[in-house]
């Protein structure tokens, strides 16, 4: 970009949003940025050192969220004046900045979630559906506006597992929906004997006990990290910031998705990821749904993979060069149907 200094907005949601958003740092420390995210745990502790706004998720299903989101995210676009706006998703956090950033004529670059294989997100969608160009981790040859750029996930040396009493970690992630299904699974395998070492639960907002497992509810990004490398293996939801962790820490894990029937999601579309059933035809995850498929996956826990390989270096060089080209690489949004401007 030529007579005006670049500055990034970095837009995402808590969880794997935000994970996927943090690997870009290589990117994004290059040039002066701020954030809009949401307020948890996770963000109050890896953003300290940083200029961040924060704003309430919304959900279709409370569509005036949006409406109260309008003037949180106004200030930043008034008072940064960003040049670029990268987002990670999702569309609880991404909307608002995507239309504001059409009335400033700010260039919206979107990266799709890491957890949808076949397909793209509910925001993604909505954004090719308005013609809005993206940015895909996976590849997809047929789709027009699609840019292919690999996982943003950095290339890391798995470290070594700290020496102690072995433990399995299970974690059901920061939804607001209690999931207490998968903990009564596990605490139903330990009660059996199935599962004979001690547990580590991050219950989040489930309000479960039992003496069998050790239960915290949040703990900063460190913590879990620390969990996740030292852990026997992870019993987890369908998380794509929790299975690429699994993955960079060469630790194996188990996936039991959400369901929307057992009110585990505020709607049915909520969640309709596929990553863990592509981790699983790779033989690195099994996928369950049940106390009996999890009682068996974790008597085969030994027959996973571990060794995936991440590098985002196509990815750094792709969207530092979409930043870094002047205006006609972000041609205006087209309604696919009408082909009118938005």
């Amino acid at each position: 970009m030529e007579n005006r200094k670049i500055k990034l907005g970095l837009v995402c949601t808590i969880g794997g949003h935000f994970e996927q958003m943090t690997n870009l740092s290589d990117l994004y420390n290059r040039y002066d940025h701020f954030w809009i995210t949401n307020r948890n745990k996770q963000t109050l502790t890896q953003l300290q050192s940083e200029k961040a706004y924060f704003v309430k998720e919304a959900h279709f299903k409370k569509p005036w969220i949006y409406l109260y989101q309008i003037p949180f995210i106004l200030k930043p676009f008034i008072h940064e004046n960003p040049t670029h706006i990268i987002s990670t998703g999702s569309g609880r956090t991404a909307f608002i900045p995507f239309l504001l950033s059409r009335c400033f004529k700010v260039p919206f670059l979107h990266v799709d979630t890491f957890s949808r294989v076949e397909g793209y997100s509910k925001f993604g969608t909505f954004l090719l559906k308005l013609g809005h160009p993206l940015y895909s981790q996976w590849e997809d040859g047929s789709t027009p506006n699609v840019t292919f750029i690999g996982p943003v996930f950095k290339k890391t040396k798995p470290e070594e597992k700290t020496s102690g009493v072995p433990f399995v970690f299970v974690t059901v992630g920061t939804r607001e929906e209690p999931f207490t299904r998968l903990l009564q699974a596990v605490d139903e395998l330990l009660e059996k004997k199935i599962i004979k070492t001690k547990v580590v639960v991050q219950a989040g907002h489930t309000p479960y006990r039992s003496g069998r497992m050790e239960i915290f509810d949040f703990c900063t990004p460190s913590e879990i990290d620390g969990y996740i490398k030292n852990a026997e293996y992870v019993i987890t939801q369908e998380s794509a910031g929790i299975g690429t962790k699994c993955l960079k820490s060469n630790t194996k894990f188990l996936v039991m998705p959400r369901d929307y029937k057992y009110d585990e999601l505020p709607a049915a579309s909520d969640m309709k990821e596929d990553l863990h059933l592509k981790l699983e035809s790779m033989g690195y995850t099994k996928v369950v749904s049940n106390t009996f498929e999890l009682h068996d996956a974790v008597t085969k826990i030994d027959q996973l993979k571990t060794g995936f390989v991440f590098d985002n270096t196509l990815a750094i060089q792709t969207l530092q060069k979409a930043i870094e080209t002047s205006g006609n690489q972000f041609p205006e949004a087209r309604d696919q149907t009408t082909g009118n401007m938005i």
